[in-house]
């Protein structure tokens, strides 16, 4: 009987809102544009910026090797600016689905339904991972086609670390909805935090560039060693649990973010029901 409860009350809501914001965004026309032709166009700029910056003969990419470890510069661009893109839309289509909800007027109807609340969140997070997977995908066939992305590496090994970062993507998600809830904007902080990934985490240039004190901030970042893992992967080969102090870091950490998160969503839940600020309390 427990089971059938939480089933009905967590997963199979959970599922339901995947479906709907699958079904919602795939609709209109202008998603597959954006979501299919903008990770193709987006590392070209930063791809022919390299090759500027490398000199008319090169000379450039000697200390880009010195610094990044591998002299593939449009691979190492790519992939980041790929996965910067990966982590970026899920933080604003999964973590602000609850402000989304807002702008369309479902959000009340759907906060009084007889389920748990953060059913809302994941649900939303299954469906922007699922959408924003394949286009990615995408994107390194297409740039692996071309010549620019030396793809060593397994994709279900990409995959595999791609799954090492959900727990911490949910886990911001969840702070995000708990933000959302309370005081009804969450986008300031999405757009101060992938600002700050941009920088600290390696994701366009090396992070050996960066002056120590930042070096130091960065490696503490998880998105820092899943960038790494990814990279690795794609350039060099090997499999995921090759590099498993990156694992149990990016697993570790992610775990415990999402439980802080989830803790911290239920406490904005009681303390929105005491106060009245959501419709139906």
């Amino acid at each position: 009987m427990q089971s059938h409860s939480w089933y009905r009350r967590f997963i199979h809501p959970v599922f339901s809102v995947a479906w709907r914001d699958i079904r919602i965004t795939t609709r209109y026309k202008s998603w597959f544009v954006a979501s299919f032709i903008w990770p193709i166009i987006f590392p070209f700029s930063l791809i022919f910026l390299g090759q500027g910056l490398a000199g008319p003969d090169g000379e450039g990419v000697e200390s880009f090797t010195a610094l990044a470890g591998t002299s593939d510069y449009s691979s190492f661009l790519i992939v980041g600016s790929l996965v910067w893109m990966f982590v970026n839309i899920n933080l604003w289509m999964g973590g602000l689905s609850l402000m989304t909800d807002r702008t369309r007027g479902t959000f009340d109807t759907h906060w009084t339904m007889p389920v748990s609340k953060l059913a809302l969140v994941v649900g939303a997070t299954l469906a922007s991972l699922a959408l924003n997977f394949v286009p990615m995908v995408v994107a390194i066939g297409f740039y692996a086609a071309i010549g620019w992305l030396e793809m060593t590496g397994s994709i279900v090994q990409v995959i595999l670390a791609i799954l090492t970062v959900v727990p911490f993507l949910l886990g911001f998600l969840l702070c995000f909805a708990a933000l959302t809830v309370r005081f009804r904007e969450a986008g300031i902080l999405v757009q101060v935090l992938r600002t700050v990934f941009s920088i600290l985490c390696g994701l366009q240039f090396p992070l050996a560039v960066l002056p120590p004190v930042l070096q130091s901030i960065g490696a503490a970042i998880p998105l820092t060693h899943f960038i790494d893992l990814v990279r690795t992967i794609v350039i060099h080969g090997g499999a995921v649990f090759d590099h498993a102090a990156s694992v149990a870091y990016l697993l570790g950490s992610g775990i415990a973010l999402s439980a802080l998160g989830a803790i911290a969503f239920e406490l904005v839940r009681r303390s929105v029901r005491s106060s009245g600020l959501v419709t139906g309390y």
